[in-house]
């Protein structure tokens, strides 16, 4: 086996990772870091805008799903992370949420105020966050660049009396192609393969892609459990993807200080196939997944759907009350296909109509709960979720005014993506707005109604109560030392919205605080 040794070792490339790999090069000049990605190194020629090549780019070939096989559940797995295959979509992380994390998880820093956190100077998520926003190039979305898709949503929510906002997005020089869920064929999104981890080479980083990590390697110093490095299997690049910097075959990585940051689901698999002590059974559960409803409603004409940017325009009139956000985005045939509801020739007859549909989705802030987790076997990696009955009930409440909103748009139909018979109506498929109360009977059976999801969060979840988090405040294991998980699993619950910005700013929060506080991991 192959040994590599390096000063800082960070598992995976993403929102997490890829921030933390750039921020930690920029402010330790000189220290070694090692940036280990599962999947491999995909450039624009890669992305040739065809769903059945995008594959590659995401988790188990985006066939990950939930244990049962019902909720599709998509994670980027590539250099970048989902910042190479998501919509660009950002917004601030909410000081209220995050307020509620430090009193209801008695998380002590993380500091909304113009603070210096940890002694730091500057270091608050605020001025984390600008940073972030300047180096992304993050701007709001004009109105030329509206698709048609998006027009139809914020008419609807003007036409029903709710506000509806644009979201802010990292691209530059964007094309419109609408291809963004497949890599961007332009290099117009500002992610992380294009941003934070070419910074991060350049300062002389070494990345290696394709890399199977099986385990976290931890040693007994002084009497404590610390992390020391990973080992695992590099493997042959996929075809598309660009060299590796080692040869394929077995490696250890030694490290003084590992960095989990490989996604919600992902960081405990690891923890608990490496043996991180886990005596209050917290790892891995708690899983958020934002379960998402699309709604999808059938225009008397053609409309652009799928060209210009696809996630523009959102609405979270129903946050507060109800917990859950409006929000545009349209599916290319092949996913598309999967959503849609119906068999033989009225799935058929619907997809027919493809250039014709408007859609847009209700995004659950859903409630942590013990039971959706993520089970690590000796064989497998399961994944467990159910709504609860609370999140059932808002969810209803949701589709009922989304199917109403679809109506307000200009829609002569509106489906559900379910072939559960609600009311005197044999599938959610409504011809007129009256037919909306009867979602309210919707009872989301698995396999009969589909739900998506594409934010796994709070499966390491931090609090300074070792009965609530696995992690501190700074991020650490309380198990065990130089042991940091840094990403979207790090959250206690929801962040609230579209999680990329959220994860961004944890991870230059802690980038910066790591490198301030870099004596805290050289001596072990």
């Amino acid at each position: 086996m192959r040994t590599i040794d390096t000063d800082v070792l960070i598992i995976g490339s993403g929102a997490g990772g890829g921030v933390l790999a750039g921020t930690v090069t920029e402010l330790l000049p000189g220290k070694r870091v090692v940036i280990a990605e599962k999947g491999g190194w995909f450039a624009r020629d890669f992305m040739k805008q065809r769903e059945w090549d995008a594959r590659f780019m995401y988790a188990d070939k985006q066939r990950r799903t939930t244990a049962d096989g019902a909720i599709p559940v998509r994670s980027g797995e590539a250099v970048g992370g989902g910042t190479i295959i998501n919509e660009a979509m950002c917004h601030d992380p909410i000081p209220a949420v995050w307020a509620r994390w430090r009193s209801e998880y008695g998380i002590d820093k993380l500091s909304f105020d113009d603070a210096d956190d940890y002694g730091v100077p500057h270091l608050n998520i605020p001025a984390c966050t600008e940073e972030l926003k300047r180096r992304l190039n993050i701007q709001r979305v004009r109105d030329g660049e509206l698709n048609e898709n998006n027009s139809i949503f914020e008419a609807a929510c003007a036409a029903a009396g709710i506000p509806s906002q644009r979201w802010e997005r990292n691209v530059r020089d964007c094309a419109g192609c609408g291809f963004c869920d497949q890599g961007c064929a332009y290099d117009a999104k500002q992610g992380c393969d294009r941003t934070y981890v070419p910074d991060a080479i350049a300062r002389g980083a070494q990345l290696i892609h394709s890399f199977d990590i099986g385990s976290i390697t931890i040693e007994r110093r002084h009497g404590v459990l610390t992390a020391s490095g990973a080992a695992g299997r590099v493997r042959t690049p996929e075809r598309g993807s660009r060299p590796n910097s080692v040869a394929a075959g077995l490696l250890h990585v030694r490290a003084k200080l590992v960095v989990l940051a490989a996604g919600a689901i992902a960081d405990p698999v690891l923890m608990l196939r490496s043996g991180v002590p886990d005596p209050n059974g917290v790892i891995g559960r708690g899983l958020i997944l934002h379960p998402a409803l699309p709604v999808a409603g059938i225009m008397d004409r053609p409309i652009s759907n799928y060209r210009g940017a696809p996630g523009v325009s959102y609405s979270r009139h129903y946050a507060a009350s109800h917990g859950f956000s409006l929000e545009v985005s349209f599916g290319h045939p092949v996913y598309g296909s999967t959503i849609f509801p119906f068999f033989g020739a009225e799935h058929f007859a619907l997809m027919k109509n493809y250039t014709r549909l408007a859609a847009f989705g209700v995004m659950l802030v859903d409630s942590v709960d013990p039971k959706n987790r993520v089970e690590v076997t000796p064989a497998t990696t399961r994944i467990h979720y159910r709504l609860s009955d609370a999140d059932r009930e808002r969810m209803r409440f949701a589709a009922e005014r989304a199917v109403e909103l679809m109506f307000d748009g200009g829609a002569h139909e509106v489906v559900l993506p379910s072939n559960e018979p609600i009311g005197p109506l044999p599938v959610p498929r409504f011809r007129r707005v009256a037919d909306a109360v009867h979602v309210r009977e919707l009872q989301f059976v698995p396999h009969r109604t589909m739900i998506t999801s594409s934010h796994c969060q709070a499966t390491v979840k931090m609090s300074e109560d070792v009965r609530l988090g696995a992690i501190n405040s700074r991020c650490e294991s309380h198990s065990v030392r130089n042991l940091v998980v840094c990403d979207a699993a790090s959250f206690p619950a929801s962040c609230g919205v579209n999680p990329m910005l959220a994860i961004m700013a944890l991870a230059r929060y802690q980038g910066r605080r790591i490198a301030a506080e870099w004596d805290r991991y050289a001596e072990a």
